[in-house]
């Protein structure tokens, strides 16, 4: 065979490959669980409608990546905030959160339901929503869950860094050996309303007792798998066929210590050193954010690099141990503090995973419902429950 020939037949190949990326981008959902920008607004001042150089999204990036819907997280974490802020701070990050969607409404909307989602994605704008990272934020009431859920969270962790009255944290003490007796009522009350149970951060035992308790299918908002990455964060096998059994969804999460082990030691070992330089930051006025962001940069450049292929790793070892229809994408940025795998830095790079799963061999189908479809199932699924009282 001449090379000639040889580059023919391969170019003739790639085609196939090329229309299908084509075709699938023309109309993708791609729909991220968890990204953590709107503390930059009420902090900051950051405006999605500029191109930034740093942080994950902002709307130009956006637009490059196709990305068409997110579930912006909420949270005050439990060791930074004293428990009287917890509230307040929540709200007023939502307060921004919506004033920000309102402020890019060309581009922008937010999104209450899943049916608003499929209408603002196909108006080419964003469907922005909101989600609560931590039980400790409402304060041990079910009255202000349902508050909450009025303002537009569409989905609540039931713990953070931190056990709480609910469950236990996977990084916490151990209070209740998986879910409290109140944590179970929550469940039922968030099946009640239709908002999401999220069980990243709580331990193995407490998203067990929540998938068996839950009406509704759970999600998992952002982690990933302890098999391909043995760390303290990442689910087990046994508890990721049960959340897929039930038919929910892992959302992947794009931290790159949570993709690979060598990493996340590295991490882990400088991570005290990290937090003592940016605590002696933050505790003077104004607070220098261009200073926090360098030490942050700092410590992750003494971290091995760690290829967006582990996440696509991470996502077919997900799809084999529960289904492809348990798999989704909860990236975490603006909250992993710009620790993001070479090659998927921002919210521009979600398309590098879709030709990555053509490559691996997924269909079409199922490449739509990795990037979002399966997502927009949990939140449709929780909203007919709900309806059912």
């Amino acid at each position: 065979m001449t090379r000639s020939v040889a580059i023919f037949l391969l170019a003739a190949l790639a085609l196939p490959a090329q229309d299908r990326y084509a075709k699938l981008m023309r109309d993708i959902l791609i729909f991220d669980a968890h990204i953590d920008t709107p503390r930059y607004f009420l902090d900051e001042g950051y405006r999605l409608r500029d191109e930034h150089k740093y942080y994950e999204l902002d709307i130009p990036r956006m637009r490059k990546g196709k990305l068409g819907a997110v579930m912006f997280g909420i949270y005050a974490q439990p060791q930074d905030f004293p428990p009287e802020r917890w509230l307040p701070r929540s709200l007023e990050v939502i307060d921004a959160l919506h004033t920000e969607v309102a402020a890019n409404a060309k581009d922008m909307e937010f999104a209450y339901t899943a049916a608003d989602v499929e209408r603002i994605h196909k108006q080419g704008k964003l469907a922005a929503m909101a989600s609560l990272e931590g039980g400790h934020l409402i304060g041990d009431s079910l009255g202000v869950l349902r508050a909450f859920h009025r303002l537009g969270i569409r989905y609540m962790t039931l713990a953070h860094f931190a056990s709480n009255s609910f469950a236990d944290s996977m990084t916490g003490e151990k209070l209740h050996t998986g879910l409290s007796k109140f944590g179970k009522e929550l469940v039922g009350e968030m099946n009640r309303i239709g908002m999401i149970v999220d069980v990243s951060h709580i331990s193995d035992k407490a998203v067990l007792d929540a998938v068996e308790f839950s009406r509704s299918p759970v999600i998992a908002s952002h982690s990933s798998s302890l098999a391909m990455a043995p760390i303290v964060r990442n689910m087990p096998d046994n508890v990721i066929a049960a959340i897929g059994k039930r038919g929910g969804v892992i959302c992947i999460n794009f931290h790159a210590g949570y993709l690979d082990k060598a990493a996340y030691s590295v991490y882990f070992k400088n991570r005290p050193a990290r937090d003592a330089e940016i605590k002696a930051i933050t505790a003077k006025t104004p607070i220098d954010w261009d200073a926090v962001r360098a030490v942050q940069k700092k410590y992750f450049e003494k971290m091995p690099k760690v290829s967006y292929t582990e996440l696509l790793k991470h996502i077919d070892h997900i799809a084999k141990t529960a289904g492809v229809d348990a798999v989704g994408l909860g990236s975490d940025f603006d909250g992993i503090s710009g620790m993001a795998p070479v090659g998927m830095e921002d919210v521009s790079k979600y398309p590098v995973l879709v030709k990555g799963l053509i490559d691996m061999g997924y269909s079409d189908a199922d490449i739509r419902k990795i990037m979002g479809q399966n997502l927009l199932r949990v939140l449709r699924q929780n909203e007919e429950v709900a309806k059912q009282k």
